[in-house]
């Protein structure tokens, strides 16, 4: 009788659980953008954990470290960019080994180190960690978060936070891909890097990003000599043949972070992220020197190449506008509609996840 009497309550409740799952699933899939669906996901973590806080941390391609860039609760304000280091704590040890992470105890989990883990004002019970990946790649990590007073977490809560994840995976590279292809006018036709436009825009926000942070930032500029003789002399087509080769080399030489652009008819910039002179410079050298084995071969043309170094560091990085080559573009590109100074959490996030799904740049 008892079970007989239990069973469709226990079938009720099932459903209902099953009926909020789907509708958090399919709010997920009708986020408009990056920052809705984190917001969205950020919810739906609420709604059906209740934890005290809960936090969306994005991971710095070039130094690993996780930033608290989105946080939800009484006391989110206390971890506004505060960064965690590569591989440090729970959250590290997520994001670094790419695994989801349940702790139920803190006192009585090896894993957990008060000293590291504890954040300013929070005490730390129980804890979830679920890395947000795209194609095995992490760019970020939820991490919620349990006091002493508050209920510990269950394994059923962090088996439907991890469904959740997955969704907003997906949803996110959709998204993504989407803007993608109503960007490709971004790209120069011939080169297929980017066109001063779509390169300017990126440039004042790493620029932003460098003073904010204090990383360092170089910039190669690269002439080809003497191309209008070049052209006079072997034609268009052979013009052409040496910008598609040159492009060619920039891409296989510089990383998938930095930005290649071809500004003008025979003149590239390349934009290196984290990079100081010293770096830039160790990059020119090698490009120099696989253009003077290779040129020739590849394109039946010796032409050879100038280029220019250019570095800062931190707030000194607003020295790059006084550079005559790119002070005309940067004041077209003021005198545009306002953009945000700082890219939000989730445009963030699009750009690290681009840089993986899309290879057009490289």
């Amino acid at each position: 009788m008892e079970e007989t009497k239990g069973g469709p309550l226990d079938n009720q409740q099932e459903g209902l659980n099953l009926a909020r799952v789907y509708e958090a699933i399919r709010e997920l899939a009708l986020a408009r953008n990056p920052d809705d669906l984190l917001l969205r996901l950020v919810q739906k973590a609420v709604a059906f954990c209740q934890p005290e806080l809960v936090s969306f941390l994005v991971k710095d391609p070039a130094s690993g470290d996780l930033r608290y860039a989105l946080n939800q609760g009484e006391k989110a304000e206390n971890l506004k960019d505060r960064l965690v280091r590569k591989g440090e704590g729970v959250s590290g040890l997520a994001a670094e080994t790419n695994q989801n992470i349940i702790i139920i105890n803190s006192q009585e989990d090896p894993r957990f180190n008060p000293e590291i883990d504890n954040l300013p004002g929070i005490e730390i019970k129980s804890l979830i960690a679920v890395p947000f990946r795209i194609e095995k790649a992490v760019f970020g990590l939820i991490y919620l978060i349990n006091g002493p007073g508050k209920t510990a977490f269950s394994l059923e809560e962090f088996k439907l936070l991890q469904t959740l994840v997955s969704f907003a995976e997906l949803a996110l590279e959709r998204i993504v891909l989407v803007k993608e292809l109503k960007q490709l006018e971004d790209y120069d036709g011939l080169t297929q890097t980017y066109n001063a436009k779509a390169f300017f825009s990126y440039f004042q926000r790493e620029i932003d990003r460098c003073q904010r942070y204090g990383h360092d930032l170089s910039l190669l500029r690269i002439d080809v000599d003497y191309f209008e003789k070049i052209i006079q002399t072997f034609g268009q087509e052979a013009g052409d043949r040496v910008l598609t080769n040159l492009s060619f080399i920039l891409k296989k030489t510089t990383r998938r972070v930095d930005l290649i652009s071809r500004i003008e008819l025979d003149e590239f910039l390349v934009l290196l992220p984290d990079t100081n002179r010293n770096g830039a410079l160790k990059l020119r050298e090698r490009l120099l020197k696989i253009l003077d084995s290779q040129n020739l071969r590849s394109t039946g043309i010796p032409y050879t190449v100038t280029i220019d170094v250019h570095s800062e560091s931190g707030t000194e990085a607003a020295n790059f506008y006084r550079l005559p080559q790119i002070n005309a573009w940067i004041n077209q590109l003021k005198n545009q509609s306002q953009k945000r100074k700082y890219p939000t959490p989730g445009e963030e996030l699009a750009e690290l996840v681009l840089s993986t799904l899309v290879v057009v740049k490289k």
